[in-house]
């Protein structure tokens, strides 16, 4: 089990969570899988290129992450939904069933800043696309990579209660409309941990991870259903089957 960081308690129920950025760590394997290299191994000249981008991330990262642990109405029973704070949110089917036994949910977000966001955009205007992916994508596994570290923190945290908790998801994911995004971010202060929300429900910075977690004594981690998923435009499955692999309850 991973380190137990400072928590700050800003209101009722919602806390901030400081997590060093030394305790993010960036998994070459990760980064070549992600590129399509299927044996984790990056060619030598990708090889240095990702460790320049190594080298510089930690100096860009703003790294912020928060929480807020709410109860779920249990009056209110639905396949499809859960209510909390009397706010619907139409998590649809798969979400919801591993939801179905959580007496609380939390909602969390997490975000990297935009530094590695606009040093891709410097190599997308020096017309350098290749350093714009690599580091887009380091920056997209780092932020990942806090979503599973404060995930990890979250488990300890309840634990120390007898609480269990579930997986992660988040809007967009599992049929989840991104367009509930809304709703979870009117239950934090305006610009909790540096992040904003578009009309269209775009987080900015772009390196932002919001969702939802289930609580309880009789809930269970589940990986998630990417193998089996038959949807083949999901911009989460690629990550998400990593976060299974990386993450596991308990330890």
């Amino acid at each position: 089990m991973g380190k137990h960081f400072h928590q700050l308690t800003l209101g009722e129920n919602t806390f901030q969570v400081d997590i060093p950025f030394e305790y993010i760590s960036i998994d070459k394997k990760e980064i070549a899988l992600t590129l399509g290299y299927t044996d984790g191994m990056l060619p030598q000249h990708f090889d240095v290129m990702t460790d320049g981008v190594i080298r510089r991330t930690p100096d860009l990262c703003k790294v912020q992450t928060g929480f807020r642990l709410l109860d779920i109405d249990k009056t209110v029973e639905s396949k499809e939904s859960i209510q909390v704070g009397g706010i619907h949110f139409h998590t649809q089917q798969i979400v919801t069933s591993q939801l179905h036994h959580a007496d609380k949910i939390i909602l969390f977000l997490c975000s990297i800043g935009s530094g590695m966001e606009l040093w891709s955009k410097e190599y997308t205007r020096e017309d350098d696309p290749a350093m714009s992916y690599f580091v887009d994508t380091v920056a997209s596994i780092v932020v990942e990579t806090t979503a599973d570290v404060l995930h990890d923190h979250l488990t300890q945290y309840l634990q120390t209660q007898g609480l269990n908790v579930t997986n992660r998801y988040s809007p967009g994911y599992c049929d989840w409309s991104v367009e509930e995004q809304h709703k979870l971010f009117s239950f934090f202060p305006k610009g909790f941990c540096g992040v904003s929300l578009t009309d269209s429900a775009l987080m900015i910075p772009i390196k932002s991870i919001s969702g939802i977690i289930g609580v309880g004594k009789n809930v269970e981690y589940k990986p998630y259903f990417c193998d089996t998923c038959g949807r083949k435009d999901c911009t989460y499955k690629a990550f998400r089957k990593k976060s299974s692999k990386r993450y596991t309850k308990g330890n």
